[in-house]
């Protein structure tokens, strides 16, 4: 079953949880990410501006999550790069319970749990794309850490190899 909300709903939707996102940053970063529209100086404001819409109507429409995780991808990747908690990394999704609940005060009790029970399912998939990330970052760490063990031990043999062909500085 599809909620339907009317553009200005939507938009009024889609622009207070990118607000409340935002927020949540440090002011001068906050400050960046709503003003800087370029998308390769801003990739987090790109990410956000570009993905929330269609997260969003992806809820309304009751798609399956796993649909939207290309989406929340985006979103999530960035911010399990950055020095946040698994909770906080995710947590915007919960934000739309409350915006929801804010813009559409006229939804009846079982529309408004109808879409908490699909921003549950979302936050769901949003921990599931965001402990795959996690798992790639671990997986590079360990990969470089074995690559700068190799070349250490590598270096180390060329230093025997050097020493062991050099005469002995006791004999003359």
């Amino acid at each position: 079953m599809s909620l339907h909300l009317s553009q200005t709903d939507r938009d009024t939707v889609v622009e207070r949880w990118f607000d409340r996102i935002v927020d949540r940053y440090p002011v001068e970063t906050a400050r960046f990410l709503r003003d800087q529209q370029d998308p390769f100086a801003n990739p987090v404001g790109a990410a956000l501006r570009e993905e929330l819409a269609p997260i969003l109507d992806g809820v309304l429409d009751d798609r399956d999550p796993v649909q939207l995780a290309p989406g929340l991808d985006r979103i999530v990747r960035i911010r399990a790069l950055q020095d946040m908690s698994p909770s906080q990394a995710v947590g915007f999704v919960l934000d739309l319970k409350e915006i929801f609940d804010d813009v559409v005060s006229e939804a009846s009790d079982a529309v408004r749990r109808d879409f908490d029970d699909r921003v549950d399912h979302l936050l769901l998939a949003a921990f599931d794309v965001y402990s795959g990330c996690r798992e790639q970052v671990s997986e590079i760490r360990v990969r470089e850490i074995r690559n700068r063990s190799l070349k250490q031990m590598e270096r180390l043999n060329e230093w025997r190899e050097q020493r062991a062909g050099e005469p002995s500085s006791g004999s003359r």
